[in-house]
């Protein structure tokens, strides 16, 4: 994970999802101009009358219909999008294509489904250009999320393109997260510029799922909730629940956690965080890499570590933690 777990809405490498296409323009002026069956509005009445003069009376006018305009066939589109795809660098096995029309740079746009993964937006630009279907939809969320009525820009549309939990979840599964996910989405960036997808998993508590250069990293829910972040598809009592498995096993097992807070790294490298019980409870636990605790402390006994308890109070002593009663001295 990144130093800082705040993140930047998706934009960049993705600010192609304002890009407005053009469909194929009607015939223009300059077009009818070099048309040889072109005539001028006054010409054309004229032509109209004489050729009226010599008609049959009652003759039937056959009906002029405009020719259709021939487009590319579906497997020429696909052929088309693949090049695109395939000189932007994507691995992208093109299953569907549609065009989108042309850029102001009169550059072709495509929307492409792939056979896995994302689908993209390719552009034949110089060089060529593919944005990633399910980072434009998490751009589109973050977006709505602040103004419902705002112009999101160009959005996959193919069927096979509203797949980003399917997307995602391969991801989720790539990076060890044991997980069936049942909500996900592309949610920003990072400092270092790696994209973020958040997943909600059934029945457990979610992660924020980074790729970095090296493969993936993973944040649980409630480790964000320690960092006073939130997930925005978990629940915080789910989070908070994921507690029961990182406290088994230890004197504060029993604790219902309600409230946590981030404090730091010890010099063994566990990481500390304060935790508040639904008694009003606290203790202070020390976190290995593996999601457990491997110390905890009550808050009589954290006093002097890192300033000991803010948001908990000691438990009571219980009969066993009481000091034997002694005879009174004569």
């Amino acid at each position: 994970m990144s130093k800082s777990p705040i993140i930047a809405v998706i934009g960049g490498a993705i600010a192609l999802s304002l890009a407005t296409f053009q469909p194929a323009a009607a015939q223009s002026a300059g077009d009818q101009a070099t048309d040889p069956t072109f005539q001028p509005d006054g010409q054309q009445e004229n032509t109209r009358r004489s050729r009226s003069r010599h008609q049959r009376p009652n003759a039937p006018r056959a009906p002029q219909t405009p020719a259709a305009p021939v487009g590319p066939t579906p497997e020429e589109l696909i052929v088309s999008a693949q090049a695109v795809a395939t000189s932007a660098g994507v691995a992208c096995q093109v299953t569907e294509a549609v065009a989108l029309g042309m850029t102001e740079a009169q550059e072709a746009a495509y929307e492409a489904a792939c056979g896995t993964g994302p689908g993209y937006i390719l552009i034949a630009a110089t060089p060529p250009q593919a944005v990633d279907c399910v980072l434009l939809a998490g751009q589109a969320a973050n977006v709505r999320a602040t103004d419902p009525e705002a112009d999101v820009g160009q959005q996959c549309a193919l069927p096979a393109n509203q797949n980003a939990v399917a997307v995602i979840q391969a991801y989720a599964t790539e990076a060890g997260v044991d997980c069936t996910v049942d909500q996900a989405s592309a949610i920003g960036k990072t400092d270092d510029g790696n994209v973020m997808y958040e997943v909600r998993c059934q029945a457990r508590d979610g992660y924020w799922l980074e790729k970095t250069a090296t493969g993936w990293t993973t944040t649980a829910c409630w480790e964000l909730i320690g960092r006073r972040t939130t997930c925005r598809f978990t629940p915080a009592e789910v989070s908070y629940g994921a507690w029961k498995d990182i406290l088994a096993g230890t004197t504060a097992a029993a604790c219902d956690v309600q409230q946590t807070r981030l404090m730091g790294k010890d010099s063994a490298n566990l990481t500390i965080y304060e935790i508040k019980c639904a008694s009003g409870d606290g203790y202070l636990a020390r976190v290995g890499a593996d999601r457990r605790a491997q110390r905890v402390h009550t808050c009589a006994e954290a006093i002097n570590i890192g300033g000991g308890c803010q948001i908990g109070v000691a438990p009571a002593a219980t009969t066993e933690d009481a000091p034997a009663a002694t005879a009174p001295t004569t």
